[in-house]
């Protein structure tokens, strides 16, 4: 039998089971972690006109209730997905009937064209050393005592896409999950429905976040999310850590956070931010565990305003 080649490629899982993986060229892995960005900031775009005119905030948890008795806009047959220029104009768009339609289509594209899981495979392939992406590299050039620590550093990974990053050169053992695993070794599981642990043997001395806080989809979810990180913490650790990566539009252009901010609520939790770095288009952050909890509310306050800044928000309840 000859060489398989393609688009689908057979690799192999930690058990030595055969399963697909899907190679994308670097040209179209950009394009479409570019497209999927796009969509997500227009549909941001939308909420906030929506919550404008309806004079509550929406987001992904409540919009069911709105599109129930949304008007409707006249279509010239089925839902499909939008083009670039509707995209690009949904920023003037004022019609409610057709910020809606918009919304719909983006989410037909994100949902059932498989707009999310084509992005999570560009991702797993955005992340590839030699691409130069995979934000545990950073994370280990930063902090290189990481890497004397191979007999005792247990990751947990949250939203896992790969088994081949830099941390699995160095860790003594590592536990990934996703959402949507892609891969037989990453365990398909939301980290907020993970059971907690029973002891130390359980918990892990680094917690990685790289890409899904901002994914969450309300503020106080991701609140919920920060205090739950110290519950998979080993406190008896040498140092324990939690590494946040977001893109660097939540914390520089965000009407709700900033650095300082987002510093102020790390501290409350029991952390000190000890790295912090802006690249391109994403912020990396270590947070370490010192135990000095000041458990305090942050509601949602307006901390900046403009015209094209986001809504990215985190709620802490005490």
């Amino acid at each position: 039998m000859g060489k398989r080649t393609g688009f689908l490629k057979k690799s192999k899982s930690i058990t030595g089971k055969s399963f697909t993986k899907p190679s994308i060229k670097p040209s179209n892995t950009r394009k479409i972690i570019r497209r999927y960005h796009l969509l997500l900031n227009k549909k941001d775009i939308i909420y906030q006109k929506l919550s404008h005119i309806h004079q509550k905030d929406i987001n992904d948890s409540n919009i069911g209730d709105f599109i129930k008795t949304r008007p409707k806009a006249t279509t010239s047959g089925a839902i499909n997905i939008p083009t670039e220029q509707e995209l690009l104009s949904a920023s003037n768009e004022t019609s409610l009937p057709k910020l809606y339609l918009l919304l719909e289509k983006i989410n037909y594209e994100i949902i059932e064209k498989g707009g999310l899981s084509k992005y999570q495979i560009a991702s797993i392939y955005g992340q590839e050393s030699k691409r130069g992406s995979d934000s545990s590299k950073w994370l280990f050039e930063t902090i290189p005592e990481l890497k004397e620590m191979k007999d005792t550093l247990k990751v947990l990974e949250i939203g896992s896409l790969s088994t081949q990053n830099v941390v699995s050169k160095y860790a003594n053992s590592i536990t990934r999950i996703d959402l949507n695993s892609n891969e037989p070794s990453i365990l398909k599981q939301d980290f907020m429905e993970r059971p907690l642990p029973k002891n130390n043997n359980e918990k892990f001395n680094l917690i990685s976040c790289s890409l899904v806080l901002n994914f969450v989809p309300t503020a106080k979810g991701r609140g919920e999310m920060m205090q739950r990180f110290e519950k998979f913490l080993d406190k008896e650790a040498d140092s324990p850590l939690v590494f946040i990566v977001l893109p660097l539009s939540c914390i520089k252009n965000s009407r709700y956070c900033d650095k300082a901010h987002f510093e102020k609520i790390s501290n409350s939790l029991g952390y000190e931010l000890i790295k912090y770095s802006e690249a391109k288009k994403l912020v990396y952050m270590v947070l370490k565990w010192t135990g000095k909890l000041e458990p305090k509310s942050f509601p949602k306050k307006k901390l900046h305003d403009g015209p094209a800044m986001n809504n990215f928000s985190i709620i802490i309840e005490k």
